[in-house]
């Protein structure tokens, strides 16, 4: 199974999306849901919904590089009942954002709180606007962080085993999935970008 990722033209609209094939064949694909600022500025729209699919009798989504990034929508995939994550990335060498050393712990979070396991596929080089990105590709489940490439200025590949009956058994014990109060969550979807500002989520 092999995620790969385009830019696609459909009815006059631009997405990135990434594709996955299994032996071969075209099967899933999902249309990136966060575009960064860069890909809005050059036409990129972003994706409707997230996408969920059976390939090998697991269940499978992709989180399209940043998407991974947006907490509310990894969870989404873990109520959707998602056993795998696929994460095609691009990682920028250098980054505004904090925590650059850290950042594997993210993964290890989204596993651990929605249910299934996460793999990251990062590349090395530049971009086509001559960004440096660098590797960073990892395997993390709900126990931990399985397989993390050790260099970034060259191609590796990493590989470890997911146990999908764990992930299932993980799930039945895991009650933040369950046991929400989701009337508590309201400020999520009243809450514009615009309008967003600390005192109107009562911090």
């Amino acid at each position: 199974v092999v995620a790969v990722g385009n830019v696609v033209y459909k009815a006059e609209t631009i997405y990135n999306r990434a594709v996955v094939f299994d032996n071969g064949d075209a099967v899933a694909y999902q249309d990136k849901i966060h575009p960064t600022k860069t890909e809005r500025v050059l036409g990129i729209s972003p994706g409707k919904a997230l996408n969920v699919f059976s390939v090998r009798k697991a269940k499978f989504c992709i989180l399209v590089c940043a998407d991974i990034l947006y907490p509310e929508l990894c969870r989404v995939a873990g109520l959707k009942g998602v056993e795998v994550a696929l994460n095609p990335v691009v990682s920028f060498k250098h980054s505004d954002l904090p925590g650059t050393e850290l950042r594997h712990c993210l993964y290890f979070a989204r596993s651990f709180d929605n249910c299934y396991a996460i793999v990251k596929a990062g590349g090395f080089g530049r971009t086509f606007t001559g960004a440096e990105v660098v590797g960073r590709s990892l395997i993390a489940s709900f126990d931990g962080i399985l397989a993390k490439s050790k260099r970034e200025d060259c191609e590796e590949a990493i590989v470890s085993e997911l146990d999908l009956e764990r992930i299932r058994e993980y799930r039945k014990r895991n009650y933040s999935l369950t046991d929400r109060n989701v009337d508590a969550y309201h400020e999520l979807l009243n809450v514009s970008k615009r309008d967003f500002n600390s005192s109107q989520i009562g911090l």
